[in-house]
């Protein structure tokens, strides 16, 4: 066997052996939570966590999805906290 035949089998059954290790997690990355599939914790809990939530809905405009049912939603309130902007 020439030299050049066995660095071109050594390179294959390297390129093979490394394609064979990786993770377990089959390449595949979480999905971040729906904002506009229902309304997170985190907005229910204290007011800026409200206006935060207000600011992502405003940066995902959707014309083709149907709204979020709010009707049972009870917002937090403050009498102590400063008013937040919404911009």
């Amino acid at each position: 066997m020439s030299p050049r035949t066995k660095i071109l089998v050594l390179v294959a059954v390297s390129s093979l052996a490394l394609a064979g290790c990786g993770g377990g997690d089959d390449g595949v990355l979480p999905v971040p939570a729906d904002p506009l599939a229902a309304v997170p914790d985190s907005a229910l809990q204290t007011a800026a966590g409200t206006v935060e939530y207000q600011k992502l809905l405003n940066s995902m405009l959707s014309e083709t999805r149907e709204a979020i049912n709010v009707t049972a939603l009870v917002l937090p309130t403050s009498e102590t906290a400063e008013p937040l902007a919404i911009n």
